[in-house]
């Protein structure tokens, strides 16, 4: 699972990854996680920024496209890949995939599988 850089965290954070590693195939909402650990939206959003580095949203991406390498590196349809981690489309997938690693997730199978015959 993704993790970020975080000392001491807090314990609604840690509540929260918790939650959203659970959680990780849903299309997870900042109010969903609110709810969860009964914190304001505003708040909760600042103080996850402080203690990690990175916003809500960003994290809850960053932790899917952790697992979707990991199921692109087992072969998994990419069509499969958008479904099971419920992005919006492919390209949504792809826009954040390719904010992470400069390249498509086919093109990152590709490599894979070329690197590894």
């Amino acid at each position: 699972m993704y993790t970020s850089k975080v000392n001491n965290v807090n314990p609604y954070i840690s509540k929260s990854i918790e939650y959203i590693n659970n959680n990780i195939r849903k299309k997870l909402s900042i109010d969903e996680i609110c709810k969860y650990i009964n914190l304001s939206k505003f708040y909760f959003s600042r103080m996850f920024k402080k203690e990690t580095g990175v916003t809500p949203y960003r994290y809850i991406l960053n932790c899917k496209i952790e697992e979707v390498k990991k199921d692109l590196l087992d072969g998994v349809d990419i069509n499969t890949i958008v479904n099971k981690y419920e992005f919006y489309d492919l390209s949504h997938l792809n826009k954040n995939f390719i904010k992470i690693y400069g390249i498509t997730p086919l093109e990152y199978q590709e490599f894979h599988k070329q690197t590894n015959n």
